[in-house]
Parts: C-alpha cells; structure tokens; sequence
C-alpha cells in the first residue's frame, strides 16, 4: 500500500546566519538543526526539522537524532492515514523531548498531507491564506538597534519585537532608539527570563515614560516564577505573554489557573503541532489571547507554524521571521514571501516542501 511508511531519517542540518543573533540566554551564528523525512511507500516524502535548544527545551542535535533512532521502530511500517495513532504512540514513548518529537510531527503530517492532496492550512481549518510577521531585533547597542529598526521599516515590516535583558537602563535606549526609527511600527518585547520581577515592571514604566508606547511583554521573569509573572501582570498597563513558562497543554492549564498571563506565545518547536492544537483550544475556553513563535527554524520547520496560523486564523501576533536571519538555501514550497507576509496560496499538499539534501 503507497500510504505505509517505509522510512524514518534524520540528520544534521548546518544553517549559518547573516550575523550572530543574541538573546539573553546566548548568542547564535549557525544554527545546528536536525531534517527529519518520513518516506512512504510510494516515495512521497513529509519533512520535518527541529531546532534543539539545550537553555530552552534541552535537547541537542545528538539527543534528537537518538530519539528518531528509538522511535523509528514504532513509527516504519504504519500506515500514514492513522497519523494521530502514531504520534500518540510515539509520544507516550518519549516523555521528554518534547522539541524532538515536534519534527517527527512535523514529517509525518506533511507526508499524510501530501499523500492526501489536502495542505496543512487546510487541515487546520484553512480560515487564511496569508498571515503577516514581525522581526525580531537581537540584543545590543542603542545605536544598532535603532539602525536595525531603521533598515527593518525600510524593508516593509510594521511590527518589531525587540530582545531585551542587558540592564533598565540600556534596555531603555535601546527600546527608544528603536521608536524614534520606527514612529508607526508596532512594538513589543521579549526578555527570555531576564529580569526580576521588579526591574521588568520599571522597564515598561521608564520606557514607556519616554513614548515607547510598547504593545506586549513576553516572558519578563523566570519559567517558573509564576508569582513574579502574576506581579509583573498586575503592574504592567500592557498584555504579559507566557512563552517558556508553557510547553504542554498542562503548563497552558497552570497559566489560566493561576492568572499570570493575557496570552500564550505558542511554538510548534516547543510543544509540537498535537501539544499546540490543545493549547489552542485551551486559551480559547479561558480567554487568552494566541501568539505564535519560532525557535530559529528554516523554511523547512517554519511552514507548519505558517499553515497552522493561516489555518487558524486568530493568532494575535505572529513571531515567525527565523526565515529571515538565517542565509538562503536551495527549499521550494512552504509558502511565499512578500516582504513580511507569508502566503500559504497554492500549496496544494502538506506543508509543499520540496527539499534534496546534499
């Protein structure tokens, strides 16, 4: 039958960047990611990738491809029709490694895609073909991040998401330089845990002071000081988003219990497609407001968050400009682009991408 799958692969995946991106938990120039393809028996091919962070959901490329190895037994021979049969075995296999099994998620629902004739988008409800982006300013100097935002507006975005976490003060210049480039452009910001619960509040109040006018906070305090994300909520005039502190449908559950977020920056790499649909319809019983996000994934691994927030159609913000700050390679499919637009019109198959390895 052309639907069982035959193989499971996976291997490195080297993707240099145009210039060394840092956030407070580290600086990166090339990103070592693992391509994961499910070959069926016919020869369609779903692709997967996944992006290992050992501060953010501790895999590496060596645990990744160790757990493709012990999964590849329970998922070969399956038929790809019974997709949701073979990623819930497979991650009742693995606790864990959570990003891991993300790119499994990713290639297998491709595949069953494209075997199908049915994209992602519309898998997932195929409420937009289009969904637009914002771009992420890496930690540094007050100077370089007003050029930056200078050449970013030049280029067509109106959203920028700026990372802080260097100190008040300079996080301050830096978050006004990028303003007094970008007058019109829709501003919010991201700390990965940086600060105290304190320092976050008084960075909000002393930029903003200033004109900042910032739209969101994203993970101001630590994972899992959820009374410090509550305090930074309750002194914050603007939306307090949760993005380390949810990986699962669980965490999203605590966030909504203990009230210490507005909204859920969720990412495909973090809690995989399965974890993400649950975390959906969780923030939706309980109010919250949806973003979605990238870890620094290529076209590869950035399509199916592309198609889910086309096919959902209600994220808030959309954080998926990894595309952008890594060099081009030779990929079709996924989605084009415009600008920071992406559009999902035309592909007619999974996620579309087309991909040969060397």
């Amino acid at each position: 039958m052309s639907t069982i799958i035959r193989k499971l692969l996976a291997e490195p995946l080297d993707l240099p960047l145009w210039e060394p991106f840092k956030i407070a938990t580290g600086i990166k120039d090339t990103a070592r990611n693992v391509l994961i393809r499910i070959v069926l028996e016919d020869g369609t091919t779903g692709f997967g990738e996944v992006s290992p962070s050992p501060y953010t959901t501790g895999d590496t490329r060596e645990t990744v491809i160790a757990v493709m190895d012990q999964l590849r037994p329970a998922v070969v021979g399956k038929d790809i029709r019974s997709w949701r049969g073979i990623l819930t075995s497979t991650r009742n296999t693995i606790r864990n490694q959570i990003a891991a099994h993300s790119g499994l998620e990713i290639a297998v629902l491709d595949a069953f895609g494209k075997s199908q004739g049915v994209s992602l988008t519309d898998m997932f409800g195929g409420v937009k073909k289009s969904v637009e982006t914002d771009m992420t300013l890496s930690l540094g100097t007050p100077e370089k991040a007003g050029k930056d935002a200078a050449k970013f507006i030049k280029q067509g975005f109106n959203k920028l998401k700026i990372k802080v976490g260097i100190d008040v003060p300079t996080d301050v210049d830096r978050i006004i330089a990028v303003r007094d480039n970008a007058h019109s452009a829709e501003i919010s910001l991201d700390a990965n845990q940086a600060f105290s619960p304190k320092d976050a509040v008084e960075l909000v109040r002393r930029a903003n002071a200033r004109g900042a006018d910032i739209g969101m906070f994203e993970q101001p305090v630590r994972k899992d000081d959820f009374e410090g994300m509550r305090f930074v909520r309750e002194h914050c005039p603007l939306p307090i988003a949760a993005d380390e502190t949810v990986f699962t449908p669980e965490d999203a559950l605590r966030v909504v219990r203990e009230g210490v977020a507005d909204m859920i920056n969720i990412k495909v790499a973090k809690c995989g497609i399965l974890g993400a649909l649950e975390i959906i319809s969780i923030c939706r019983a309980a109010n919250l407001g949806i973003m979605i996000g990238a870890m620094m994934e290529s076209k590869i691994g950035l399509a199916a968050s592309v198609h889910l927030s086309c096919g959902f159609g209600n994220f808030v913000h959309n954080d998926l400009d990894s595309v952008y700050l890594l060099k081009p390679f030779e990929c079709e499919g996924g989605f084009n682009l415009d600008g920071p637009i992406f559009s999902v019109e035309g592909i007619t198959g999974g996620t579309g991408i087309v991909y040969e390895p060397k």
